[in-house]
């Protein structure tokens, strides 16, 4: 039973996304074999395509298990397309890594690798006690439990008068059960033991991209991101920041925000900008504005602010008023989730 769920667990958090992402990755100029990125998007991909499908489903009243399987098969068909993509493309995809692997300064690589697992080990190892699990993990389990999203209230067990529209548009907690449901562990158990084992290399794989963009040397990669590693092992100075979020619940959609979404969008901006905005470009970015909706309210807004500061700061610098319009067209899917979010807070429609 164990060996089944160690099996699912590859499949459905690095096979698959990795997979997916490898079927965005074709279109991107010089970054047709980088799997990390792929690696990267594949997640953005999953948060994305649960807050698109989730939100309705959760506003119609439909089961759990109808987003479950919907899921599954948007997941599989993308897996089979990119496996056909790429069908004469995996040898050049797995020597493009090894040869990169080769070139990183092997000490400082060990160590970057120790600090990232002792960051993991914290929350696999040691439970962080946090009031938000009684919101967070408990939605979760009572989402999978009734077969229903939102209908029942996961701290008290009584049901909704009403659609709760602050965590019905940024439903992070059904993301969870969903990991949960497609590998057959308790939602608990993925909250604090499952998304850390992830998420966290997820974040400094994000970083590595950016860095990799701005700096010279593989070296000076490496000796970021250990520096950076440091910043987040020391950065318990406030329960607020994003430090803290990282290594004590990065299980909560606020932490993903903070830690994976925001530089997500500026890795995915300054791709954009190197590529002359392509529409693949502008699809990466939607991708991130929707995944950083899933998160929390808040995402409808920061991940956009982002965004457009950025596109200011670039088209200024580079004279450029097509990076302005573009990243506008971008946000368009905040603009449609603030719609609905006002429409079930005021009950303009009834549901």
């Amino acid at each position: 039973m164990l060996f089944i769920k160690i099996i699912l667990f590859v499949f459905w958090m690095f096979i698959i996304p990795t997979g997916i992402g490898l079927l965005f990755t074709n279109f991107i100029k010089d970054e047709k074999n980088n799997i990390v990125l792929a690696f990267v998007i594949g997640h953005l991909f999953d948060f994305a395509i649960c807050e698109l499908l989730s939100v309705p489903m959760i506003m119609i009243g439909l089961s759990f298990k109808t987003l479950v399987v919907t899921y599954i098969v948007i997941s599989i068909i993308l897996l089979i397309i990119s496996l056909y993509k790429n069908k004469s493309n995996f040898k050049e995809i797995f020597s493009t890594s090894l040869n990169y692997i080769k070139k990183l300064p092997k000490l400082l690589t060990i160590l970057l690798i120790a600090l990232v697992a002792l960051q993991v080990l914290a929350l696999v190892k040691y439970a962080h006690i946090d009031d938000d699990d009684a919101f967070y993990v408990g939605t979760a389990t009572t989402t999978i439990y009734t077969n229903s999203m939102f209908k029942y209230d996961g701290s008290t067990g009584k049901e909704y008068t009403e659609i709760p529209e602050r965590y019905a548009i940024g439903p992070f907690p059904i993301y969870t059960a969903l990991i949960s449901d497609l590998i057959n562990i308790h939602p608990a158990i993925v909250a604090h033991t499952i998304l850390p084992i992830v998420l966290i290399p997820l974040v400094y794989l994000i970083y590595a991209l950016i860095a990799k963009d701005l700096l010279k040397s593989e070296r000076s990669v490496i000796i970021f991101l250990v520096l950076l590693c440091i910043l987040y092992i020391w950065g318990n100075f406030s329960k607020r920041t994003n430090f803290t979020f990282l290594l004590f619940r990065i299980w909560q959609g606020k932490a993903v925000l903070a830690n994976i979404i925001l530089p997500a969008m500026w890795l995915f901006f300054i791709k954009a900008v190197k590529n002359n905005f392509k529409l693949v470009n502008c699809i990466l970015l939607i991708m991130v504005i929707l995944a950083g909706i899933l998160t929390t309210t808040m995402g409808i807004g920061l991940p956009a602010i982002t965004l457009m500061s950025l596109a200011f700061v670039f088209a200024i610098k580079d004279k450029k008023i097509g990076y302005l319009v573009k990243s506008s067209i971008c946000c368009l899917p905040c603009v449609i989730y603030f719609a609905i979010y006002i429409i079930l807070h005021y009950n303009i429609i009834s549901l």
